[in-house]
Protein backbone atom coordinates (compact mmCIF):
# COMPACT_ATOMS: atom_id res chain seq x y z
CA UNK A 1 0.00 0.00 0.00
CA UNK A 2 1.58 3.39 -0.78
CA UNK A 3 2.00 6.00 1.89
CA UNK A 4 -0.10 8.97 2.39
CA UNK A 5 2.48 11.37 1.57
CA UNK A 6 3.31 9.36 -1.55
CA UNK A 7 -0.12 9.95 -2.64
CA UNK A 8 -0.73 13.20 -1.93
CA UNK A 9 2.86 14.15 -3.18
CA UNK A 10 1.58 12.27 -6.57
CA UNK A 11 -1.26 14.15 -6.81
CA UNK A 12 0.34 18.05 -5.92
CA UNK A 13 3.01 16.80 -8.64
CA UNK A 14 0.61 16.42 -11.41
CA UNK A 15 -1.14 19.89 -10.36
CA UNK A 16 1.81 21.56 -10.63
CA UNK A 17 2.84 20.34 -14.04
CA UNK A 18 -0.41 21.37 -15.31
CA UNK A 19 -0.24 24.41 -13.46
CA UNK A 20 3.61 25.21 -15.57
CA UNK A 21 2.27 24.05 -18.70
CA UNK A 22 -1.08 27.27 -18.32
CA UNK A 23 1.57 29.44 -17.22
CA UNK A 24 3.26 29.12 -20.36
CA UNK A 25 0.37 29.34 -22.15
CA UNK A 26 -0.67 32.51 -20.29
CA UNK A 27 2.85 34.46 -21.06
CA UNK A 28 2.54 33.44 -24.95
CA UNK A 29 -1.31 34.86 -25.01
CA UNK A 30 -0.02 37.84 -22.85
CA UNK A 31 2.66 38.55 -25.89
CA UNK A 32 0.19 38.21 -28.19
CA UNK A 33 -2.35 40.48 -26.89
CA UNK A 34 0.43 43.45 -27.67
CA UNK A 35 -0.51 45.71 -31.27
CA UNK A 36 1.91 45.47 -34.02
CA UNK A 37 4.60 48.05 -34.09
CA UNK A 38 3.03 49.76 -36.84
CA UNK A 39 -0.21 49.99 -35.05
CA UNK A 40 0.91 50.42 -31.99
CA UNK A 41 3.16 53.78 -33.61
CA UNK A 42 -0.10 54.90 -34.84
CA UNK A 43 -1.91 54.41 -31.60
CA UNK A 44 1.11 56.28 -29.69
CA UNK A 45 0.84 59.28 -32.19
CA UNK A 46 -3.61 59.65 -31.47
CA UNK A 47 -3.12 60.35 -28.04
CA UNK A 48 -1.20 63.55 -29.33
CA UNK A 49 -3.73 66.24 -28.59
CA UNK A 50 -2.33 69.11 -30.14
CA UNK A 51 -2.39 67.33 -33.78
CA UNK A 52 -5.83 67.38 -35.42
CA UNK A 53 -5.41 64.81 -38.52
CA UNK A 54 -8.40 65.57 -40.59
CA UNK A 55 -6.22 68.82 -40.80
CA UNK A 56 -3.72 68.93 -44.11
CA UNK A 57 -1.63 71.83 -42.18
CA UNK A 58 -1.08 68.94 -39.44
CA UNK A 59 -0.55 66.21 -41.50
CA UNK A 60 1.97 67.92 -43.60
CA UNK A 61 3.66 69.49 -40.70
CA UNK A 62 3.29 66.00 -38.75
CA UNK A 63 5.12 64.44 -42.11
CA UNK A 64 8.06 66.79 -42.18
CA UNK A 65 8.76 66.29 -38.39
CA UNK A 66 8.55 62.85 -38.47
CA UNK A 67 10.66 62.55 -41.21
CA UNK A 68 13.41 65.14 -39.18
CA UNK A 69 13.29 63.36 -36.03
CA UNK A 70 13.37 59.32 -36.90
CA UNK A 71 15.25 60.47 -40.20
CA UNK A 72 12.93 58.44 -42.16
CA UNK A 73 11.30 59.05 -45.61
CA UNK A 74 8.22 60.62 -47.31
CA UNK A 75 7.00 57.18 -48.08
CA UNK A 76 7.24 55.69 -44.31
CA UNK A 77 5.96 59.18 -42.74
CA UNK A 78 2.93 58.45 -45.30
CA UNK A 79 2.61 54.97 -44.09
CA UNK A 80 2.45 55.83 -40.83
CA UNK A 81 -0.31 58.69 -41.49
CA UNK A 82 -2.42 55.62 -42.95
CA UNK A 83 -1.61 53.63 -40.42
CA UNK A 84 -3.09 56.32 -38.21
CA UNK A 85 -5.85 56.94 -40.62
CA UNK A 86 -6.87 53.22 -40.33
CA UNK A 87 -6.77 53.42 -36.26
CA UNK A 88 -8.97 56.46 -36.48
CA UNK A 89 -11.98 54.68 -38.51
CA UNK A 90 -11.55 51.53 -36.25
CA UNK A 91 -11.88 53.35 -33.14
CA UNK A 92 -15.56 54.57 -34.55
CA UNK A 93 -16.12 51.01 -36.21
CA UNK A 94 -15.04 48.62 -33.81
CA UNK A 95 -17.05 47.71 -30.79
CA UNK A 96 -13.98 46.55 -28.68
CA UNK A 97 -12.44 49.70 -29.09
CA UNK A 98 -15.31 51.81 -27.88
CA UNK A 99 -15.66 52.99 -24.27
CA UNK A 100 -16.84 50.18 -22.31
CA UNK A 101 -15.83 47.35 -25.07
CA UNK A 102 -12.14 46.79 -24.27
CA UNK A 103 -11.09 42.81 -23.82
CA UNK A 104 -10.32 41.89 -20.68
CA UNK A 105 -7.11 40.50 -19.89
CA UNK A 106 -5.52 38.50 -17.19
CA UNK A 107 -4.75 40.96 -14.35
CA UNK A 108 -5.53 41.45 -10.18
CA UNK A 109 -8.24 43.03 -10.83
CA UNK A 110 -10.13 40.28 -13.37
CA UNK A 111 -8.52 37.53 -11.57
CA UNK A 112 -10.38 38.80 -8.24
CA UNK A 113 -13.72 39.17 -10.05
CA UNK A 114 -13.38 35.30 -10.84
CA UNK A 115 -12.42 34.66 -7.41
CA UNK A 116 -15.59 35.05 -5.99
CA UNK A 117 -17.78 33.19 -8.70
CA UNK A 118 -15.08 30.37 -8.34
CA UNK A 119 -15.71 30.08 -4.58
CA UNK A 120 -19.59 29.59 -5.27
CA UNK A 121 -19.07 27.49 -7.96
CA UNK A 122 -16.56 25.26 -5.64
CA UNK A 123 -18.81 25.19 -2.87
CA UNK A 124 -21.54 24.14 -4.82
CA UNK A 125 -20.18 21.18 -6.46
CA UNK A 126 -18.84 19.82 -2.99
CA UNK A 127 -22.30 19.93 -1.72
CA UNK A 128 -23.40 17.98 -4.80
CA UNK A 129 -20.66 15.40 -4.49
CA UNK A 130 -21.96 14.74 -0.99
CA UNK A 131 -25.34 14.47 -2.03
CA UNK A 132 -24.57 12.06 -4.77
CA UNK A 133 -22.68 9.77 -2.44
CA UNK A 134 -24.59 9.91 0.05
CA UNK A 135 -27.88 8.77 -1.70
CA UNK A 136 -26.40 7.30 -3.94
CA UNK A 137 -25.15 4.59 -0.97
CA UNK A 138 -28.15 4.99 0.84
CA UNK A 139 -30.47 3.59 -2.00
CA UNK A 140 -28.01 0.58 -2.99
CA UNK A 141 -28.67 -0.36 0.51
CA UNK A 142 -31.95 0.20 0.35
CA UNK A 143 -32.77 -1.98 -2.73
CA UNK A 144 -29.90 -4.86 -1.30
CA UNK A 145 -31.92 -4.68 2.22
CA UNK A 146 -35.12 -5.47 0.17
CA UNK A 147 -33.52 -8.27 -1.56
CA UNK A 148 -32.08 -10.14 1.51
CA UNK A 149 -35.42 -9.87 2.69
CA UNK A 150 -37.40 -11.23 -0.08
CA UNK A 151 -39.26 -8.22 -1.92
CA UNK A 152 -38.09 -7.71 -4.84
CA UNK A 153 -38.92 -5.04 -7.91
CA UNK A 154 -42.60 -4.01 -8.52
CA UNK A 155 -41.88 -5.04 -12.33
CA UNK A 156 -40.40 -8.64 -11.33
CA UNK A 157 -43.07 -9.02 -8.73
CA UNK A 158 -45.76 -8.35 -11.18
CA UNK A 159 -44.03 -10.71 -13.99
CA UNK A 160 -43.30 -13.44 -11.41
CA UNK A 161 -47.86 -13.27 -10.71
CA UNK A 162 -48.26 -13.12 -14.10
CA UNK A 163 -46.63 -16.49 -14.76
CA UNK A 164 -48.36 -17.90 -11.67
CA UNK A 165 -51.97 -16.22 -12.43
CA UNK A 166 -52.13 -15.53 -16.25
CA UNK A 167 -54.48 -12.88 -17.28
CA UNK A 168 -56.34 -12.87 -13.94
CA UNK A 169 -53.35 -12.06 -12.05
CA UNK A 170 -52.07 -9.65 -14.81
CA UNK A 171 -54.89 -7.45 -14.90
CA UNK A 172 -55.48 -7.66 -10.83
CA UNK A 173 -51.63 -6.65 -10.06
CA UNK A 174 -51.97 -3.44 -12.68
CA UNK A 175 -51.12 -1.46 -9.58
CA UNK A 176 -47.61 -3.39 -9.96
CA UNK A 177 -46.59 -2.74 -13.47
CA UNK A 178 -47.76 0.95 -13.28
CA UNK A 179 -45.48 1.45 -10.08
CA UNK A 180 -42.96 -0.05 -12.74
CA UNK A 181 -43.61 2.30 -15.12
CA UNK A 182 -42.84 5.24 -13.23
CA UNK A 183 -40.03 3.94 -11.02
CA UNK A 184 -38.56 3.61 -14.92
CA UNK A 185 -39.60 7.46 -15.55
CA UNK A 186 -37.87 8.35 -12.67
CA UNK A 187 -34.65 6.72 -13.67
CA UNK A 188 -35.33 8.35 -17.41
CA UNK A 189 -35.05 11.98 -15.55
CA UNK A 190 -32.28 10.80 -13.15
CA UNK A 191 -30.29 10.24 -16.84
CA UNK A 192 -31.69 13.19 -18.89
CA UNK A 193 -28.52 15.50 -19.73
CA UNK A 194 -28.36 18.68 -17.75
CA UNK A 195 -28.96 20.82 -20.37
CA UNK A 196 -31.97 19.57 -21.22
CA UNK A 197 -33.55 19.94 -18.21
CA UNK A 198 -32.13 23.32 -16.82
CA UNK A 199 -33.60 24.57 -20.35
CA UNK A 200 -36.93 22.69 -19.61
CA UNK A 201 -36.95 24.40 -15.84
CA UNK A 202 -35.61 27.65 -16.39
CA UNK A 203 -38.78 29.51 -16.96
CA UNK A 204 -40.99 28.04 -14.45
CA UNK A 205 -38.27 28.47 -11.19
CA UNK A 206 -35.92 30.91 -9.65
CA UNK A 207 -32.79 29.32 -11.54
CA UNK A 208 -30.73 32.33 -9.81
CA UNK A 209 -30.63 30.03 -6.83
CA UNK A 210 -28.06 27.52 -5.21
CA UNK A 211 -30.12 25.16 -4.43
CA UNK A 212 -31.82 25.11 -7.19
CA UNK A 213 -28.23 24.09 -8.97
CA UNK A 214 -27.55 21.54 -6.31
CA UNK A 215 -30.90 19.96 -6.97
CA UNK A 216 -29.95 19.79 -11.11
CA UNK A 217 -26.29 18.76 -10.23
CA UNK A 218 -27.90 15.87 -8.17
CA UNK A 219 -30.23 14.74 -10.75
CA UNK A 220 -28.91 14.88 -13.77
CA UNK A 221 -26.15 13.24 -15.93
CA UNK A 222 -27.00 9.59 -14.31
CA UNK A 223 -24.18 9.36 -11.78
CA UNK A 224 -26.44 9.10 -8.81
CA UNK A 225 -27.87 6.22 -10.43
CA UNK A 226 -24.42 4.82 -11.42
CA UNK A 227 -22.94 4.94 -8.59
CA UNK A 228 -25.81 3.41 -6.52
CA UNK A 229 -25.67 0.38 -9.05
CA UNK A 230 -22.19 -0.08 -9.05
CA UNK A 231 -22.40 0.23 -5.18
CA UNK A 232 -25.64 -2.35 -4.25
CA UNK A 233 -23.44 -4.79 -7.26
CA UNK A 234 -20.68 -4.79 -4.68
CA UNK A 235 -22.89 -5.48 -2.01
CA UNK A 236 -24.33 -8.11 -3.63
CA UNK A 237 -20.97 -9.65 -4.41
CA UNK A 238 -19.48 -9.21 -1.26
CA UNK A 239 -23.03 -10.76 0.71
CA UNK A 240 -21.64 -13.95 -1.50
CA UNK A 241 -18.13 -14.38 0.54
CA UNK A 242 -17.32 -16.65 3.14
CA UNK A 243 -16.62 -14.03 5.62
CA UNK A 244 -20.21 -13.57 6.05
CA UNK A 245 -20.81 -17.19 6.95
CA UNK A 246 -17.80 -17.01 9.35
CA UNK A 247 -19.70 -14.05 10.61
CA UNK A 248 -23.29 -15.52 11.23
CA UNK A 249 -21.34 -18.55 13.02
CA UNK A 250 -19.77 -16.11 15.67
CA UNK A 251 -23.36 -15.11 16.08
CA UNK A 252 -24.14 -11.64 14.01
CA UNK A 253 -27.60 -10.44 13.58
CA UNK A 254 -28.20 -11.54 10.05
CA UNK A 255 -32.48 -10.12 10.08
CA UNK A 256 -32.90 -7.61 6.83
CA UNK A 257 -36.22 -6.61 8.07
CA UNK A 258 -36.39 -2.87 8.00
CA UNK A 259 -37.72 -1.15 11.32
CA UNK A 260 -36.87 -4.11 13.63
CA UNK A 261 -35.15 -4.27 16.54
CA UNK A 262 -33.34 -7.14 15.40
CA UNK A 263 -33.26 -5.86 11.66
CA UNK A 264 -32.56 -2.93 10.11
CA UNK A 265 -33.44 0.45 11.16
CA UNK A 266 -34.21 3.37 9.08
CA UNK A 267 -31.31 5.39 10.07
CA UNK A 268 -28.85 2.99 9.70
CA UNK A 269 -29.16 3.32 5.89
CA UNK A 270 -27.98 7.05 6.69
CA UNK A 271 -25.44 6.64 8.55
CA UNK A 272 -24.59 2.60 8.45
CA UNK A 273 -21.22 2.70 9.44
CA UNK A 274 -22.20 3.33 13.22
CA UNK A 275 -25.49 1.65 13.62
CA UNK A 276 -24.88 -1.58 12.03
CA UNK A 277 -23.26 -2.77 14.84
CA UNK A 278 -23.50 -6.62 15.83
CA UNK A 279 -25.38 -7.19 12.29
CA UNK A 280 -23.47 -8.72 9.41
CA UNK A 281 -24.37 -6.57 6.98
CA UNK A 282 -21.57 -3.79 8.21
CA UNK A 283 -19.34 -6.11 7.62
CA UNK A 284 -20.93 -6.18 4.02
CA UNK A 285 -20.81 -2.85 3.58
CA UNK A 286 -17.35 -2.35 4.84
CA UNK A 287 -15.97 -4.20 2.08
CA UNK A 288 -18.33 -2.98 -0.84
CA UNK A 289 -17.82 0.84 0.39
CA UNK A 290 -13.75 0.44 0.13
CA UNK A 291 -14.32 -0.86 -3.27
CA UNK A 292 -16.54 1.97 -3.87
CA UNK A 293 -14.49 5.18 -3.44
CA UNK A 294 -12.08 4.64 -6.59
CA UNK A 295 -15.23 5.29 -8.69
CA UNK A 296 -15.60 8.61 -7.40
CA UNK A 297 -12.54 10.00 -8.78
CA UNK A 298 -14.12 8.25 -12.28
CA UNK A 299 -17.16 10.46 -11.92
CA UNK A 300 -16.16 13.99 -10.54
CA UNK A 301 -15.26 14.69 -14.07
CA UNK A 302 -18.85 13.88 -14.79
CA UNK A 303 -20.29 16.12 -12.08
CA UNK A 304 -18.30 19.31 -12.70
CA UNK A 305 -19.03 18.85 -16.29
CA UNK A 306 -22.97 18.71 -15.56
CA UNK A 307 -22.65 22.10 -13.21
CA UNK A 308 -20.58 23.57 -16.06
CA UNK A 309 -23.30 22.75 -18.89
CA UNK A 310 -26.01 23.71 -16.53
CA UNK A 311 -24.71 27.52 -15.77
CA UNK A 312 -23.92 27.88 -19.46
CA UNK A 313 -27.67 26.94 -20.63
CA UNK A 314 -29.25 28.49 -17.24
CA UNK A 315 -27.42 31.38 -18.65
CA UNK A 316 -27.23 33.23 -15.11
CA UNK A 317 -24.77 36.28 -14.58
CA UNK A 318 -22.57 36.37 -12.37
CA UNK A 319 -21.60 32.56 -12.21
CA UNK A 320 -18.44 31.17 -13.17
CA UNK A 321 -19.46 29.22 -16.38
CA UNK A 322 -21.73 32.08 -18.06
CA UNK A 323 -18.81 34.09 -17.12
CA UNK A 324 -16.44 31.54 -18.90
CA UNK A 325 -18.80 31.66 -22.09
CA UNK A 326 -18.93 35.22 -21.97
CA UNK A 327 -15.00 34.82 -22.21
CA UNK A 328 -14.72 32.44 -24.67
CA UNK A 329 -17.26 34.64 -26.92
CA UNK A 330 -15.39 38.02 -26.60
CA UNK A 331 -12.01 35.51 -27.46
CA UNK A 332 -10.63 36.50 -23.61
CA UNK A 333 -8.54 33.10 -23.93
CA UNK A 334 -6.28 33.75 -21.02
CA UNK A 335 -9.28 34.53 -18.56
CA UNK A 336 -11.16 31.18 -20.01
CA UNK A 337 -7.77 28.98 -19.29
CA UNK A 338 -7.75 30.55 -16.03
CA UNK A 339 -11.34 29.19 -15.31
CA UNK A 340 -10.73 25.84 -16.84
CA UNK A 341 -7.47 25.25 -14.60
CA UNK A 342 -9.52 26.29 -11.56
CA UNK A 343 -12.05 23.64 -12.47
CA UNK A 344 -9.81 21.02 -13.14
CA UNK A 345 -7.90 21.78 -9.97
CA UNK A 346 -11.25 21.13 -8.33
CA UNK A 347 -11.05 17.55 -10.13
CA UNK A 348 -7.63 16.86 -9.21
CA UNK A 349 -8.20 17.97 -5.13
CA UNK A 350 -11.53 15.15 -5.14
CA UNK A 351 -9.11 12.80 -6.75
CA UNK A 352 -7.00 13.37 -4.37
CA UNK A 353 -9.59 13.39 -1.05
CA UNK A 354 -10.77 9.57 -2.54
CA UNK A 355 -7.29 8.33 -2.57
CA UNK A 356 -6.93 10.00 0.93
CA UNK A 357 -10.33 8.38 2.02
CA UNK A 358 -9.09 5.13 0.74
CA UNK A 359 -5.94 5.01 2.53
CA UNK A 360 -8.05 5.52 5.68
CA UNK A 361 -10.44 2.81 5.75
CA UNK A 362 -7.94 0.50 4.19
CA UNK A 363 -5.49 1.03 7.06
CA UNK A 364 -8.47 1.24 9.66
CA UNK A 365 -9.59 -2.05 8.22
CA UNK A 366 -6.29 -3.55 8.28
CA UNK A 367 -5.93 -2.83 12.10
CA UNK A 368 -9.51 -4.19 12.78
CA UNK A 369 -8.18 -7.45 11.24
Amino acid sequence: MQSLRHIVIEHLFSIGIVALVVAGILLLLRDSHGLPPEEERAHRFLQIDSVDYTSQLDRALFRDAYCDIAGASLAKADSVLGAIDRRRIEEFTNPELKQGGERKTLTWETAAEILPMFAAFAAVYVIVLLVTVTAARTLALYRFVRRQSGRWSALRRYLASVERGGMAAAISHAGLLVNAFLRGVAVMILFSPSYVVAYALRTRFDTDNALFMIVLGVFTNGVLITLSNKFSTLLDAESRKGYVQTGLVKGLRSSYELGRSRGISWMSLLRPGRRLQGHVLRDIYCNAEIQLIPALKEHAAFMVTGLVIIEMALNIKGHLCYAMLQHILYREYDLVLLIAFGIFGVVKLTELGADVWHWLLDRRYTNDV
